[in-house]
């Protein structure tokens, strides 16, 4: 019995003495050496120090989902890239003390650069971007980059706004009854249904998605979906191209022709030619009206909630655009 006391007695004193040397040890963590890298100080002093943003540039299976096909950006167009989004997204909101505040406070802490088209595993579909949790957004087709190729810069654009106004909404809830203006027009998956009657792509467009009050047809997918469309697309758009297609009724009842000037067309007597409404033309006109509640809604939360003036942030993207092949 002696015997087992003296022997658990060593044994504590061992333990207490290991644990004990443990607590007095100092813990020097390894020191991380910063890349010198041209490009990734590019991202560092742009991106990281100033907004707390890691742009990953460089290849990293981890960031892009196994199910989808992608290539990796080119060296070359990274700090391209990095500019355009400075110039485009960045400084259009931070030219007055809210905006700066507002980006400081809620631009993404990752960015991600993907060089190709990402494929979807149908191999057909493609993904142009997305926003994970609040936290990531994600560029494709990078190595494209021209910024004397409208299609592309629109929708390079167009992403970095719908996938920011996802991380705005997934923070602050959508605007006070937004979901209350339309909410039976909603087709979920049905968007994909859709024509592209108005236009083709980036976005795809539909007069059926007008007519439901939407945007866009994603738009038509859900609430969430809807407002971002309404945001990505007023402030990429000059205010007479969205109230064209968005706001202004069209004719409902058959009209006078006019031409580039506002003058009435003639015909051969002299009698002004007519045109004929478009058999839609009520409700597409009533899917407007739904268009004008949601704008003013998206626009009135920008400037209560962050003091951002939506229509100054347009005003300045649409100016830097028309300024690029002067």
């Amino acid at each position: 019995m002696r015997k087992l006391t003296l022997l658990l007695s060593i044994v504590f004193i061992s333990l207490f003495s290991a644990c004990d040397s443990e607590d007095n040890s100092i813990y020097t963590p390894e020191k991380v050496i910063e890349s010198t890298d041209p490009i990734s100080i590019y991202f560092r002093e742009n991106f990281l120090t100033p907004y707390g943003t890691a742009v990953r540039w460089k290849w990293d299976d981890n960031l892009v989902d196994d199910t989808k096909r992608v290539t990796p950006p080119l060296r070359d167009v990274c700090i391209p890239m990095g500019d355009f989004i400075k110039k485009f997204w960045i400084e259009p909101f931070t030219m007055t003390e809210p905006g700066e505040k507002f980006m400081l406070d809620h631009f993404p802490p990752e960015l991600v650069f993907i060089g190709s088209k990402m494929y979807n595993s149908d191999g057909e579909s493609v993904t142009l971007g997305y926003a994970d949790a609040g936290v990531r957004i994600t560029f494709t087709q990078v190595n494209e980059y021209d910024l004397t190729n409208s299609q592309w810069m629109f929708m390079q654009l167009r992403t970095a706004e719908h996938e920011f106004g996802h991380i705005i909404h997934q923070r602050h809830n959508l605007p006070d009854g937004f979901k209350e203006v339309s909410p039976e027009n909603y087709k979920s998956n049905n968007w994909l249904n859709l024509a592209g009657d108005v236009q083709a792509s980036s976005p795809k467009i539909s007069r059926e998605a007008i007519t439901l009050g939407m945007v866009s047809n994603y738009g038509t997918s859900s609430e969430n979906e809807d407002f971002c469309e309404i945001l990505s697309l007023y402030i990429t758009s000059t205010e007479a191209e969205f109230n064209e297609r968005y706001i202004t009724h069209e004719h409902e009842a058959p009209y006078a022709k006019v031409d580039a000037d506002g003058n009435p067309v003639l015909d051969a007597d002299g009698n002004p030619v007519m045109l004929d409404p478009n058999e839609d033309a009520a409700e597409i006109n009533e899917g407007r009206d739904i268009i004008a509640v949601k704008l003013k809604m998206v626009k009135d939360y920008y400037m209560n909630k962050f003091e951002i003036d939506l229509d100054q942030v347009r005003d300045e993207i649409m100016k830097r655009i028309s300024e690029i092949n002067k």
